[in-house]
């Protein structure tokens, strides 16, 4: 496959895990920008052993961690309007899944980064546990525990702010 082909069927998939990631949409454009550099530089260097999806999204979770580097931070930035996420839906639509996806990155924000990107990459992106684990360079048992333990701090946290909501409303 072609390094154009390979931009032209990925560019969009990648651009979003970034914005997933950064929420930020130029700061997405770049990363995705960069990854595609890096893709062409090691088109030669691909074994097939992955999917090309898998293992463009490797490679623009390095640059994502060389970006954080340089940087000096690591840390998850909450989506905002993705235009991706407004497709013909009504208005009401619209806002109620909109309160709901802020929440969910709300809490993804107060969560450690493995945390972060096994949800992303796993839940949001649906990639399987084979794909995940291979993009993380981590073993499957360690994505299957590392989901289940996000999810069930996502739940906590969840719930926490729930919790916290309903004290303010009724408080006196």
């Amino acid at each position: 496959m072609t390094w154009e082909q390979l931009y032209m069927d990925y560019s969009d998939q990648v651009h979003h895990y970034f914005l997933l990631m950064v929420g930020n949409v130029e700061l997405a454009e770049d990363l995705t920008h960069d990854t595609f550099i890096r893709v062409k530089k090691a088109m030669e260097s691909y074994r097939g052993e992955s999917s090309y999806y898998t293992w463009i999204i490797a490679i623009g979770r390095n640059v994502l961690y060389d970006h954080w580097r340089r940087k000096r931070k690591i840390k998850f930035f909450p989506l905002k309007d993705s235009p991706q996420l407004m497709e013909q839906e009504t208005p009401e639509e619209i806002y109620q899944r909109g309160e709901k996806v802020q929440e969910l990155y709300d809490c993804l924000k107060k969560m450690k980064v493995s945390y972060q990107e096994v949800i992303v990459l796993r839940k949001i992106q649906e990639l399987s546990v084979e794909e995940t684990a291979e993009i993380l360079n981590w073993s499957e048992s360690k994505v299957k525990s590392t989901t289940f333990r996000a999810m069930k701090a996502i739940k906590e946290v969840l719930e926490s702010e729930r919790g916290k909501n309903n004290e303010k409303k009724f408080s006196i």
